[in-house]
């Protein structure tokens, strides 16, 4: 076994070297021949004749060598352009040497030194392209026009130059043939040759836009020219003649690597790219044919076959009406074939569902699309079977991840959303049709979030994953606590293909940890109040006993008033420290009977003084029907007061401050309210859902406490404070409270 692959392996290697010696000795032979006839019977009488033509069959392939490579590099252009301007170079030389090939044929060597001199330049300048060539076949895209008036400026200058020096050189020939400076530049030629065939020698079997064995021929031709160059000692020798037709050879095998070669190429291209289509249709897990230009099924891929039950030979050919009967359609026959609206590009093409029967017999039901292409049309068959298979799958899928409460998103390899569950879609307030498709950055960016923490963890696997904090913003305006995992997820070859991210929405855990964190606060504040309030009334009544005992054991007038006034401050004071006491053990509300009217109007002249000292403009719009409440009086004006201050301070910075306070009734549920509106900064939801928890506040000095100590009193009073915001616009907290019902006081 190993013997013979060795002997194919040789075989395989040496094939074109065989061919290559085999046609070089028909070469020979031919050249031999032909020379000879011409030389026996036709030289010696028409020399200039037949060496114009002679020289003219290699000029007309050298220019149509140039031709070819001009405008093939329209179409291939990395095709190195030195093989055709250097062959146009070739030819114009050769051209010249050919005009004054007559003074050779007067004898007048001086003037035939010339046309030599060109012909030995246009030898040496082939040798040079095709060796240039064999070690750079393809080259980067290069401006041909400027190449080419780089071409004629050389070809002006060798030609000038020649005419110039060509009596100054060393004389290359005389009466008994070759001189010795022309022998030198002749065996350079074929020094030349032999360095370009080592090196064409490893392309002989590429074949791109020319054929490099041909290239190889057609150095090697030059060989057995430049020696009969060498060895003829006189105008009329045989090696003169036969030189001449050597070189015919080599230009012949040129134009068998371009000239032929150009109307194969493009066949030999076309039919490599129509393969390359097949194998990439043949591997679409997609059933796929197509119509001609004659309606004509042209192609038909694996899967169609398979789908079918029928082979390509017996599809391919038919046309429609014909593949109708090889491959019937179950149920009524349409007037108009799908082939046919197609053609009319009507969408009645799309997604048809249709059964037919394959070649076993079996019905098969399908989804067709049928469109129109140039020159004919193409049908996309899928088994819907298989459709409902892929879809059902994905409904599995999409199921198992809405049962799933953790909020997940499913990335696909280029980080963009590919699925998310339900809760993922809760969380992020985002509809599914704005998620899909979306990379993970944008995602990010759309959503506002903002990373506080992140890190990564490697895992056993060295898998490495990403835990994160921070913020996101709802559509709304929430802002939302969220912390999450970014993994990778892996393929059988430890590939990434994609990820998953899982999220838990910490907003309610943290608000719940830090209601913990005020109820210590305000416990332990309660405590220390405590402590300081009794401590505190020891020095009060000290104080106060005092004062009183002044106020008796004196007789100056101006010293019991002090005393008078020293009592009422104490009585200040204690009031403001038992009220400080509430914090850690609230007092009991003591509810009265409390006209609300006269409520808010007691207030009244603080609110306009606070007011007009703040130059703020004040609307009072209230409600003149009149209604009782149960109210601890005390604790409601606390509350007005404190949400008033609260308004008049957000409008500090406001041009127009205006304060409006109105009031009315909610007779359906009974309640009375008062509302207090600014027009101050405002506030987004997230902020206004946390108004009225312990140490929250939005000033910048603020304690948090006031607000809570409101929120609490009206609560005890059965009410609810109702909170209207909108950023740049103002704020409105609106006081409600359930009024005495008339016909329930009457009972009583």
């Amino acid at each position: 076994m190993e013997a013979n692959r060795e002997k194919t392996y040789n075989t395989k290697n040496y094939l074109p070297y065989k061919r290559i010696f085999f046609t070089c000795i028909y070469s020979v032979l031919s050249a031999l021949i032909v020379s000879f006839i011409i030389c026996r019977w036709y030289w010696n009488t028409y020399e200039e004749l037949i060496h114009s033509v002679l020289e003219l069959i290699s000029i007309i392939i050298g220019v149509a060598t140039f031709l070819i490579v001009w405008y093939q590099s329209e179409v291939d252009n990395e095709v190195n352009k030195i093989l055709g301007f250097g062959f146009l170079t070739v030819s114009i030389l050769d051209l010249l040497h050919v005009h004054y090939y007559k003074y050779i044929v007067l004898y007048d060597i001086a003037n035939g030194q010339l046309s030599v001199l060109l012909g030995l330049l246009a030898r040496l300048i082939q040798i040079l392209t095709l060796m240039i060539f064999s070690f750079k076949p393809f080259s980067r895209k290069i401006n041909k026009y400027k190449i080419l008036s780089l071409t004629i400026i050389i070809i002006v200058a060798v030609s000038y130059l020649s005419n110039l020096t060509y009596k100054w050189i060393p004389q290359l020939y005389n009466e008994k043939g070759n001189t010795g400076f022309r022998l030198v530049l002749e065996s350079l030629i074929i020094t030349l040759v032999i360095v370009t065939l080592n090196k064409l020698k490893f392309r002989i079997e590429e074949n791109h836009f020319v054929r490099f064995t041909y290239i190889f021929l057609s150095v090697i031709m030059i060989i057995p020219s430049e020696f009969c160059y060498i060895l003829f000692n006189y105008r009329d020798s045989f090696y003169v003649v036969l030189a001449y037709v050597f070189k015919i050879g080599s230009y012949y095998f040129l134009y068998r690597a371009v000239f032929s070669n150009m109307i194969r190429y493009p066949y030999t291209k076309l039919a490599e790219s129509r393969q390359r289509l097949e194998d990439i249709l043949n591997d679409i897990p997609i059933a796929i044919y197509t119509y001609n230009a004659n309606d004509k099924v042209d192609f038909v891929n694996d899967k169609f076959e398979e789908l079918s039950r029928h082979a390509k030979s017996s599809i391919i050919g038919l046309n429609n009406k014909e593949l109708s009967k090889v491959i019937p359609k179950l149920g009524n026959e349409e007037e108009e074939t799908l082939l046919e609206k197609a053609y009319k590009n009507e969408e009645e093409t799309k997604n048809m569902v249709s059964t037919y029967i394959d070649g076993t017999g079996n019905a098969v039901k399908v989804l067709v699309n049928m469109y129109k292409i140039k020159n004919g049309a193409l049908a996309l068959i899928n088994d819907i079977k298989k459709e409902q298979e892929i879809d059902n799958l994905h409904l599995q899928t999409k199921a198992i991840l809405n049962s799933i409460t953790v909020p997940i998103m499913i990335l696909d390899g280029d980080n963009k959303v590919t699925a998310c569950n339900n809760s993922y879609l809760e969380i992020i307030d985002r509809c599914d049709i704005d998620l899909i498709g979306m990379s993970y950055d944008e995602l990010r960016k759309d959503i506002g979030f903002i990373e506080t923490k992140g890190s990564l963890v490697v895992n056993k696997d060295k898998d490495v994953n990403k835990e994160y904090e921070g913020y996101l913003t709802t559509r709304d305006g929430v802002n939302k606590q969220i912390s999450g995992t970014y993994s990778p997820i892996l393929n059988i070859d430890n590939e990434v293909i994609g990820a998953i991210s899982m999220v838990q929405d910490l907003t309610e855990k943290k608000e719940k940890q830090q209601k913990l964190i005020n109820q210590e606060k305000l416990a332990l504040l309660g405590q220390l109040g405590a402590t300081i309030v009794h401590e505190t009334r020891n020095f009060l009544t000290t104080i106060k006993g005092s004062s009183q005992l002044i106020g008796i054991y004196s007789e100056d007038l101006r010293i019991k008033e002090y005393a008078k006034r020293i009592n009422a401050s104490t009585d200040e004071v204690n009031r403001i420290i038992t009220d400080f006491l509430s914090l850690s053990k609230p007092r009991e509300t003591e509810l009265l009977e409390v006209s609300f009217n006269d409520l808010i109007l007691s207030m009244r002249g603080i609110i306009e003084t606070s007011s007009l000292l703040k130059g703020i403009d004040l609307v009072l719009d209230l409600d003149y029907d009149e209604r009782y409440i149960l109210c601890d009086e005390t604790q409601i004006r606390q509350v007005m007061l404190n949400i008033c201050k609260n308004a008049v301070e957000a409008m500090s910075e406001v041009k127009s401050p205006l304060l409006r306070i109105s009031s009315g009734l909610r007779i359906d549920s009974n309640e009375i309210f008062i509302k207090i509106s600014d027009n101050g900064n405002g506030m987004p939801k997230d902020m206004i859902k946390r108004i009225g928890t312990p140490f929250y506040s939005t000033k910048k000095n603020g304690t948090g406490l006031g607000l809570n100590a409101c929120f609490n009193i009206i609560k005890e009073h059965n009410g609810k404070i109702e909170i209207q915001s909108k950023v740049g616009k103002g704020t409105t907290f609106t006081i409600v409270i359930p009024y005495i019902d008339e016909a329930l006081e009457d009972i009583i």
